[in-house]
């Protein structure tokens, strides 16, 4: 870290290793909003349950929660403070922000009305709930039980990004620390509770250009000034209002506008670190901005892709949900500020719709003053931009006797690969083929807590994995299921699932970008892994389904499911569950992880 007075500018760079941050990971979709859905023959996204139908908010009555959610008992972590305004030396609340930056009559809404606010379409976001969310301080609580020596470490590196503006405020006071487990989640203090804003306006808009794009401002290496500039995209900003209101001063900075910015925290290069501190080799946690440079999607000085588009354009459209181009007021006051245009929306939708369906199931725990309707709203927003993430089409459908081959496609439509961002996310096939009323196959089924089942004589029976399913070219036995995923492990081969334990990747299988050069500059972090047996692998996929017993005129049923985590990933909190994981338990049972469906396609067996 490095302090100038003189030019009022602070320097850190630190380690970010947590989920919920990658549950929102920078995903440069092809955006719906765009109408740019490609292929698909099921444009509705919706969480999918045991034979196809939307789950409730509940359990599904043919599910019993697994022990793991169960068998635990002891203390459950208390629901966080509740939201009050607050400030410090250099950042403040989104309550300021609100005074002018939140609906109003008339005012910074669409053409129907709809609040189009930065507030306002950010307060349900990922971003809001960064430091709030249940998976992140699970898997927070777990590291700081693990490595009870390193606390300070790990939570420097867990609150870099999640909880930016009180980390770089103790950085700004020649702290080396981050703010701790214990304050973010019971303390009412004025830095605590910056904490829990989680990634907010007074945070993000004061990064300056520094460093941008480059391998110093990764993993939370964003350099914030000390003079309180927001920056913003519009080159003659009104300042003199919000000097006097919330004492900063907006300033014009194109950055705010790059990809680049994003890759502060959405580009996270970790190293495992055993219990005493000794650390391994360079882990690339999540670099979806290392994926879409390598794209055709890129848009950075000197290199503009065929496909050119930036983070923001699809994660903060300037359109509302109709896509009519949004042009209205940036703020509420004063009276005479001029109309903007563009002027995006700050929703933020990525693909961690998990945590909007916790958010849904008890609003209150999380003390941040977000309604279920504003959760199921975000979880809405969420699933649309999954939706475009890729699509899944049939080919020819072949019969040799009675065994038919079902060439099944996936093509990744996004900017970066597919699922991209934190580890824990897959995606995978389900494929079922019915005559009649009788199931004649199906792979990739999932019950009522999202793990991959196949039916037995007992009932259903699990096939999740020890370590993973390996990348598949033909799919011939119920049990197996072409999942697209990256399965991190630590230095001796086991399965890595806490962030600070991964070493490499055992498989990343995960398609690739359109464009995509794999000899790129990053090639270390963006490689593949398991795939070399598969040349046809890449951007798009094709798995061949070789069915047997299949009479003439049974339908063939394709879906193409994402989803947030692993069921084995949240399990591997039970053997020693903190009060945060016994918490995440509950918002398990309550909203199950099952997953979402991107898209779909149908056939009929010749």
């Amino acid at each position: 870290m490095s302090r100038n007075h003189g030019g009022r500018r602070t320097r850190v760079r630190l380690g970010s290793a947590c989920p919920a941050l990658g549950a929102q990971a920078v995903r440069l979709l092809a955006c719906a909003w765009t109408g740019l859905v490609l292929g698909c023959s099921d444009t509705t996204a919706e969480s999918v349950a045991p034979g196809g139908a939307p789950p409730s908010s509940a359990p599904l009555a043919n599910a019993s929660p697994p022990a793991w959610t169960t068998a635990a008992s002891g203390e459950v972590l208390a629901p966080l403070p509740a939201h009050t305004q607050a400030t410090s030396t250099n950042f403040a609340t989104h309550d300021i922000c609100a005074q002018c930056h939140s609906a109003g009559d008339g005012k910074l809404r669409d053409a129907k009305g709809r609040d189009v606010s930065a507030v306002g379409t950010w307060k349900a976001s990922a971003m809001a709930l960064a430091a709030r969310d249940p998976y992140y301080l699970a898997s927070f609580a777990d590291e700081l039980a693990f490595r009870p020596g390193l606390n300070l470490t790990v939570e420097r590196t867990c609150t870099r990004c999640h909880a930016p503006e009180a980390s770089a405020q103790l950085e700004l006071e020649g702290q080396p620390v981050g703010p701790s487990f214990a304050s973010i989640t019971t303390e009412t203090s004025p830095l605590a509770t910056l904490a829990r804003e989680g990634v907010a306006c007074s945070g993000c808009h004061q990064i300056t250009d520094s460093g941008l794009g480059s391998m110093v401002s990764f993993t939370g290496g964003y350099v914030m000034g000390e003079e309180r500039r927001i920056f913003g995209p519009y080159e003659d900003p009104r300042g003199d209002f919000m000097k006097t209101v919330a004492a900063f001063t907006p300033t014009w900075g194109a950055h705010i506008q790059k990809s680049a910015l994003c890759a502060t925290c959405h580009t996270v290069i970790t190293k495992p670190r055993d219990a005493k501190g000794n650390t391994g080799p360079d882990f690339p946690e999540q670099v979806p901005y290392l994926e879409w440079r390598a794209s055709s999607y890129v848009r950075e000085p000197g290199r503009v892709g065929e496909k050119a588009a930036d983070c923001q354009d699809c994660h903060m459209p300037a359109a509302d949900e109709d896509g009519a181009e949004l042009a209205v007021n940036a703020a509420k006051a004063p009276a005479d500020l001029p109309i903007r245009k563009p002027f995006w929306r700050h929703g933020f939708a990525g693909a961690n719709v998990m945590l909007s369906r916790f958010g849904a199931a008890d609003p209150a725990w999380f003390g941040a003053n977000v309604t279920k309707e504003e959760h199921e709203a975000q979880a809405r927003a969420i699933e649309g931009s999954i939706r475009a993430a890729a699509t899944v089409t049939i080919g020819a459908v072949t019969r040799s006797g009675a065994t038919l081959e079902v060439p099944v496609e996936v093509t990744n439509t996004s900017g970066h690969k597919f699922p991209t961002g934190y580890p824990s996310r897959r995606a995978f096939l389900h494929v079922k083929v019915t005559s009649g009323t009788s199931t004649v196959f199906e792979s990739g089924r999932v019950d009522g807590f999202g793990r991959l089942v196949v039916a037995s004589p007992e009932g259903d029976r699990v096939v999740e994995p020890a370590l993973s399913f390996p990348h598949l070219d033909v799919v011939d036995r119920p049990e197996l299921v072409q999942v697209y995923e990256s399965v991190p492990v630590t230095t001796k081969g086991a399965l890595a699932h806490r962030p600070l334990d991964a070493a490499r990747y055992a498989k990343d299988n995960r398609l690739l970008p359109a464009g995509f050069d794999r000899k790129n500059s990053y090639a270390a972090y963006t490689a593949p892994v398991g795939v070399d047996a598969d040349p046809a692998w890449g951007t798009s996929d094709v798995v061949h389904y070789r069915i047997g017993g299949v009479p003439a005129g049974a339908t063939i049923e394709v879906e193409l499911l994402f989803q947030v985590a692993r069921p084995s990933d949240i399990e591997a909190l039970a053997p020693k569950p903190t009060p945060a994981a016994r918490r995440l338990f509950e918002f398990v049972k309550a909203a199950p992880p099952l997953p979402v469906r991107v898209a779909s396609a149908r056939a009929v067996a010749p």
